[in-house]
């Protein structure tokens, strides 16, 4: 029979089964698994599990932005806030999260559903 151990700080350290198998030390001794493995043991449940927050490449955003005639207004915008202008021109961040407020509120300024120009 399988047996579940998580840490002091209810980190799940696995699944544990056979009589030849060394538990883990002072490892705690759960009723059942996580469905996800980030999830953290609160003494009687498992926390909820974490959501995953998705991304989207820039280029991918970039061209339905030009499909959707808006470019110049995206670009006006974006050189408009240095700020926003580093972030969004970022070498090594190809991708944005589709649910960035930044990005939120860009794609609404320009009068287009985020839901369509960030979906990954």
């Amino acid at each position: 029979m399988t047996k579940f151990f998580v840490d002091a700080d209810g980190v799940y350290l696995g699944g544990f089964d056979g009589a030849d198998v060394k538990l883990p030390e002072n490892g705690i001794e759960v009723p059942e698994a996580p469905e996800d493995a980030r999830q953290v043991w609160g003494g009687k449940a498992w926390s909820a599990v974490p959501s995953v927050r998705r991304m989207v490449l820039k280029s991918v955003v970039q061209a339905r932005i030009i499909d959707a005639g808006k470019m110049a207004h995206a670009y006006a915008a974006l050189t408009g806030n240095p700020i926003y202008f580093a972030r969004w021109f970022a070498p090594d961040r190809p991708e944005v999260y589709s649910d960035d407020p930044d990005a939120v509120g860009l794609v609404h300024a320009l009068g287009l559903d985020p839901a369509v120009i960030l979906a990954p």
